[in-house]
């Protein structure tokens, strides 16, 4: 079964959630990121989705 939108979201919102709170981004800035994230390309494995998360936020940063 292929998990929904938002509780992908979620569990990678939870997973993440040390990084962001490491790297001071708020809750709501990183919703919006991971979304755009599954948005880019929902058919990708949820490691990709969260790799790819993970760097967008660090480029948030900059």
């Amino acid at each position: 079964m292929i998990e929904n939108r938002e509780q992908l979201r979620e569990r990678l919102l939870v997973r993440l959630g040390g990084f962001i709170q490491g790297i001071g981004l708020s809750v709501e800035e990183a919703r919006e990121i991971v979304d755009r994230a599954i948005a880019d390309d929902p058919a990708a494995a949820p490691a990709d989705i969260e790799a790819k998360a993970r760097a967008w936020m660090l480029i948030a940063l900059a």
